[in-house]
């Protein structure tokens, strides 16, 4: 009997030879995620709704309350009141002064921790992580009292003989910049070390071997190639910046009000949650908006570069 003639391994096989097994969808992942997306989606998402629903309501003062109404008379009133505007404006500003600030103060200070190692690099990172460990309230505390008349800072200064009678920092909108900027350096650094970590060494070895200088390896290589750190570094700096309540409210107080501590008063204070609410929406659509067209720009100046 003769044997039937099998295929040599070098003819190829036909598709109709082996029948494809369908491809099977893997949950594993899906399943991980599941509470975490169940949380959000209940406690996140289903808080944002009840406070979309509570800013279209109406509001009677008085002692009444929340009204059964519909309407868009806060947002109205917001966005045709010249002082609810400033003050949007007063918070943006802070917070881009806020983060450009951390930008110029976290990036020396990135590169000097991406090029350490082993123990000295663990003991920056512990300086760094100090302000995060302190209590918001007990670092606020500690900042009105450097910069207030009498504090350590003017003294100082005064001592040195760069001023004759004390700056005005503390309830002004200058001393909000200082403190937030310390309070929210870390995130910055730590932004641009991990950007920063990510550049191949060889890189500077071969700029240097070219002739360059530190200063155009600084500006041709570090920058360019640390730009994804800096652009998530001031992206969480900024809107951490705009959001954050204790410190412009106890460094900045009444005279400078932000949209923090004006969304406080109406929803706490006066009890108008339904116009506390269209504010807090109000900054919410700001911030996409501001964050929609900074990545329609950056992806552009990208697309241009390559």
């Amino acid at each position: 009997m003769e044997s039937a003639a099998l295929p040599s391994r070098s003819e190829p096989i036909s598709a109709g030879a082996v029948a494809a097994k369908p491809a099977r969808m893997d949950w594993t992942p899906w399943f991980l995620v599941a509470p975490n997306l169940l949380w959000l989606a209940a406690f996140m998402g289903g808080g944002l709704l009840v406070l979309a629903a509570m800013s279209l309501r109406g509001y009677v003062p008085g002692g009444v309350g929340i009204a059964d109404t519909w309407e868009l008379t806060h947002y109205v009133a917001f966005l045709t009141d010249e002082y609810t505007l400033k003050v949007l404006f007063r918070t943006l500003s802070i917070g881009v002064q806020v983060t450009a600030l951390a930008l110029i103060l976290g990036f020396p200070l990135a590169v000097w921790l991406s090029r350490l190692r082993g123990t000295w690099r663990a003991m920056l990172y512990l300086v760094i992580f100090i302000p995060l460990i302190t209590s918001a309230v007990v670092r606020t505390f500690g900042w009105m009292i450097l910069l207030s008349n009498n504090g350590a800072l003017n003294a100082s200064l005064k001592a040195i003989g760069i001023i004759d009678g004390p700056l005005a920092l503390l309830y002004t909108e200058l001393g909000i910049v200082i403190a937030l900027a310390e309070v929210l350096l870390p995130f910055m650094v730590l932004a641009l070390d991990a950007a920063l970590l990510n550049i191949d060494a060889y890189l500077y070895d071969a700029a240097r071997s070219l002739g360059a200088s530190r200063l155009r390896i600084l500006v041709q290589v570090t920058i360019p190639l640390a730009a994804p750190g800096i652009v998530s570094g001031s992206i969480l700096v900024f809107m951490m910046s705009v959001s954050a309540y204790v410190t412009p409210a106890l460094v900045g107080g009444p005279q400078v009000p932000v949209m923090s501590t004006m969304i406080y008063q109406q929803s706490v204070s006066l009890l108008n949650w339904p116009f506390g609410a269209a504010m807090s929406f109000i900054l919410l659509f700001t911030l996409v908006a501001l964050l929609s067209a900074t990545y329609a720009s950056g992806k552009k100046t990208m697309a241009r570069a390559s």
